[in-house]
């Protein structure tokens, strides 16, 4: 409990700025389910995740041209970046924020914190290694809870199919997190991510104009609440929640970071309450701990596994969730 956070004895980073970046995720990237829940209320969907994909991008490559961080990049990483993008924000948010149209942004919430779960199936699969009991113990709550989450029925927003939709969110974002960190990429996280972003919102932004969503809503439909929402969703939680997650990684135990898959869901559920977006549900309670108790196992059992496989991970952008993404995990 007494060694420092910083992973380099060379660092000497203020506590308050490490505080201050862990509230930002925790509180930011948790907010963004509610946000997407307002956004969704007054935009079609995937116009609200082009234009929050399109404006991170903006902003993320505003920063590098002015920084002069901008590297070149080749014909191999925009391909991995479009594919990448297109599980990420097509397959993810894009789906998360129809759902959103129907389901309440707690339990939406909740169904995101099985990303974790879906990386590791995959992974498991693509090195065609079998996990950890540990590992196994904890996918095996993790299914029980989802489990729970889609076949229950009394206290439930949305129908079936809004919850199986859910369940193909999570896959999708495993898959575009494992295209992302194995493909070719620069250098820069944040470039990368960047690139990812703009393939990612235009692919959105082409979906939502082959459904017609474009040519049936109009600017004079937005409320501010809805602006304000769009506006955090692109700000707080794309941008400031990816900046504050990027730096992290370099100053805090990938494991401590990692601690946001845990928090989110619990802030998310708490706004929801807050607002009435969320009634209180004993059985929402209970599925959201088995999830998040399996999601822990797994987080125990990367810690204890070897220094190669860490520094892999941490140099990965793609498995914070949205979410920035994830926002992303919302």
């Amino acid at each position: 409990m007494t060694r420092p956070l910083s992973t380099s004895p060379e660092q000497s980073t203020p506590r308050w700025a490490i505080l201050a970046a862990f509230g930002a995720i925790y509180l930011f990237w948790g907010g963004t389910f509610l946000a997407l829940r307002y956004a969704v209320a007054d935009v079609p969907p995937l116009l609200t995740i082009a234009v929050r994909c399109l404006g991170g991008a903006l902003v993320l490559y505003t920063v590098l041209a002015l920084r002069g961080a901008l590297e070149s990049t080749t014909r191999a990483q925009w391909l991995t970046s479009m594919a990448a993008g297109g599980f990420l924000f097509v397959g993810c948010h894009g789906v998360l924020a129809w759902a959103e149209q129907r389901v309440s942004s707690g339990q939406a919430a909740l169904f995101m914190s099985a990303i974790p779960l879906w990386l590791v199936l995959l992974a498991a699969g693509q090195q065609r290694r079998m996990p950890s009991r540990l590992v196994l113990a904890g996918l095996g709550l993790g299914m029980l809870g989802v489990a729970l989450l889609t076949l229950g029925k009394e206290a439930w927003s949305g129908s079936m199919a809004d919850r199986l939709a859910l369940i193909g969110a999570d896959l999708s974002w495993a898959a575009g997190s494992l295209i992302a960190r194995d493909g070719p990429r620069p250098k820069s996280i944040a470039q990368s991510t960047a690139m990812q972003l703009l393939t990612g919102g235009i692919l959105v932004l082409l979906l939502s104009g082959l459904t017609g969503e474009l040519s049936g809503w109009g600017i004079g439909q937005l409320t501010p609440r809805g602006a304000i929402s769009v506006g955090f969703l692109v700000l707080c939680g794309t941008v400031v929640g990816f900046g504050a997650y990027t730096w992290l990684l370099q100053v805090a135990p990938p494991a401590a970071v990692g601690t946001y898959a845990f928090v989110n869901p619990v802030v998310a559920l708490a706004l929801a309450w807050a607002v009435g977006d969320e009634p209180f549900s004993l059985r929402t309670v209970v599925a959201g701990v088995i999830v998040l108790s399996g999601v822990l196992l797994i987080w125990r059992s990367s810690g204890s596994a070897s220094q190669p496989s860490g520094a892999r991970n941490r140099r990965d952008p793609s498995l914070h969730s949205q979410p920035a993404l994830s926002e992303a995990k919302g």
